[in-house]
């Protein structure tokens, strides 16, 4: 070996003969097991949040503020990093320049991979293990979070609304901001100088519309209080008065699946209002720069 070899092995640990060789049935077993590791903690998670109204607050935290990820993502961070703002793996910091801070611990979340077919002939998708660190332990700069008043986001809530929405001067005997009426198909709104109790209520109702029925009426009516929660706290709308104290029994005694499956029933319910929402945003800020260049 010359001597220019033998430097670049050097610094890079050991030689070429020291270095161990690859040991794929190894590695494919600590997928397997990382794998295995993630779908249960998540199960054991769903099944912790419904008993445990705290708990379940941190789930839909962490849910509303990270709305791109799935339920069973959002239930391992709920686990590992309730706190977790933006997550992005080792080589997605090195590249706009941020680098791990000493000390710090990864969490794994599932990434989806390749499609295969089962014995059954069904189509699936496998799901990897994937090692992800929060900006707050690394050295990149906080988000920097866009400024959107009430009244904006008010708007862009009700902008695209999936029934006709109609202000009145008040809901006929309640001392409610927003109501849907089924039958007329269409959201009542009462005019209210309090944007953050209608943003509430609105996106509650919103929910309703959009979630299917079911034949238990107490689940529903959490579930829509749930997403209006998640939209709340993503949009940064207080959220002391919405009432999730009380989780209905039958969401506590339904299997980890079960659970996960409402979950995911809340969670696209809050994607589908969220989507307009940001259509609407993206077209007052294509609007701002238009009459910025004038």
């Amino acid at each position: 070996m010359s001597e220019f070899e033998d430097i670049i092995n050097n610094a890079n640990g050991n030689s070429q003969q020291e270095k161990k060789p690859f040991d794929k049935e190894a590695w494919v077993k600590r997928i397997q097991e990382e794998r295995k590791t993630a779908y249960e903690t998540m199960d054991r998670v769903a099944q912790e949040i419904v008993q445990d109204t705290d708990k379940f607050k941190t789930y839909l935290d962490v849910q509303g503020r990270l709305d791109k990820y799935s339920v069973g993502n959002a239930l391992l961070i709920t686990d590992k990093m309730p706190n977790a703002t933006q997550l992005k793996d080792y080589s997605d910091w090195k590249e706009i320049g941020a680098s791990i801070k000493s000390g710090q611990k990864h969490i794994i979340i599932l990434e989806p991979g390749d499609q295969y077919t089962r014995a059954n002939g069904q189509t699936a998708t496998s799901y990897n293990p994937k090692k992800v660190f929060d900006i707050s332990q690394t050295t990149a700069r906080p988000l920097v979070k866009q400024n959107i008043d009430d009244k904006t986001k008010l708007t862009a809530l009700v902008t695209d609304c999936p029934v006709d929405p109609k202000i009145v001067d008040s809901i006929s005997n309640s001392n409610r901001l927003a109501e849907w009426n089924k039958e007329d198909n269409v959201l009542y709104i009462s005019k209210t100088d309090d944007i953050q109790k209608a943003f509430r209520e609105v996106a509650t109702e919103l929910a309703r519309i959009g979630m299917e029925e079911s034949n238990n009426p107490e689940l529903d009516n959490f579930k829509c209080k749930c997403t209006a929660y998640m939209l709340c706290k993503k949009y940064g709308i207080d959220v002391s008065s919405i009432d999730i104290n009380n989780i209905p029994d039958s969401l506590k005694n339904m299997s980890a699946s079960e659970i996960r499956n409402e979950l995911t029933s809340m969670r696209s319910s809050m994607s589908d209002i969220n989507s307009r929402m940001a259509q609407h945003f993206e077209k007052v800020s294509k609007q701002k720069n238009r009459e910025h260049e004038r």
